[in-house]
């Protein structure tokens, strides 16, 4: 298959009573995949509000080169449980939570990360140096300082994991306030698919919300949901979300474009029994045949 070939952009489908007030364009959970980044973007008009929900490191082998281009691109980036994790390991002088460097080096890809910063800091790259000896580019500090906790465009909310169905929400916008910072919206899932965005909206502030969120691997099928996106595939897929106001602000369109990744797994080992071809025209046809129905009857009350 061409590259091109493994990009696919769905047809619109109309939300009602929701809408952002301008249009954008969201990404998620790109971990370190520089050339599935390249591919989705060029889908990107360059004009809407380019949104990423978090988790811009680790895994894949080119973390600098996706906190690079967000920072090229002025995205308004939402901080993720993989840059959390990586705070305690670049930042020892001021961060410390739960000892979680050890795993963040091993069992989450932080070891792909710091590659990655190496590379690019002996190919030129300014630095900053921890008391550790750790070093990691300067625009990875200005990328984690700009990364806000959520976004509230209009009735849609962005955020990295999702909020819970009921109850209220406070999110923490400082990371670096060790005694006050609370994680939990990093890390939140839905433990049942009453929690996710099926059947009712999700509430922030007292108002109905329509919730795009990343972090919780989702199968195709199910990405569309009747109040909300779920952005994250997995590792295989990478998915970008263009969503856009009518005139009223009364409803919007989104379309959903995808792409296969094969940076950290190779695609052939998805299924061993059939082609990457065969495996991309399956995930585009089972978004495409959600996106046309009318409601998302899933029948797991």
């Amino acid at each position: 298959m061409t590259v091109e070939k493994e990009t696919f952009v769905t047809p619109f489908y109309e939300v009602k009573g929701f809408s952002p007030t301008e249009k954008l364009f969201v990404m998620t959970d790109l971990h370190g995949c520089s050339q599935a980044m390249s591919r989705l973007l060029k889908h990107y008009d360059g004009k809407s509000k380019l949104v990423f929900l978090g988790d811009a490191i680790d895994r894949g082998p080119d973390s600098y080169g996706v906190v690079k281009k967000l920072l090229e691109l002025d995205a308004l980036c939402i901080l993720g449980n993989h840059e959390f994790m990586s705070l305690e390991a670049l930042y020892p002088e001021t961060v410390y939570y739960k000892n979680g460097a050890p795993l963040w080096h091993t069992v989450n890809g932080g070891d792909k990360t710091l590659d990655s910063f190496e590379k690019a800091i002996a190919e030129g790259a300014d630095y900053i140096e921890n008391k550790n000896k750790i070093r990691f580019p300067k625009i990875y500090d200005e990328y984690i300082r700009r990364c806000q906790s959520h976004y509230l465009c209009g009735n849609i909310l962005c955020t990295h994991s999702g909020i819970p169905l009921h109850g209220e929400v406070k999110f923490y916008e400082d990371p670096f306030d060790t005694e006050n910072y609370d994680d939990s919206f990093l890390w939140w899932r839905p433990k049942c698919s009453a929690e996710r965005y099926f059947y009712e909206p999700h509430i922030l502030n007292g108002k109905e919300v329509f919730s795009v969120s990343g972090h919780t691997p989702t199968n195709p099928g199910f990405v569309r949901q009747n109040y909300g996106i779920e952005l994250d595939p997995g590792h295989v897929l990478k998915l970008a979300l263009e969503i856009e106001p009518a005139s009223d602000r009364k409803k919007c369109k989104y379309r959903i474009i995808g792409t296969l990744c094969s940076e950290v797994y190779p695609c052939e080992n998805i299924c061993p029994s059939a082609t990457v071809e065969q495996v991309f025209q399956s995930i585009k046809k089972c978004i495409e045949e959600q996106m046309l129905l009318k409601e998302c009857n899933y029948g797991w009350h």
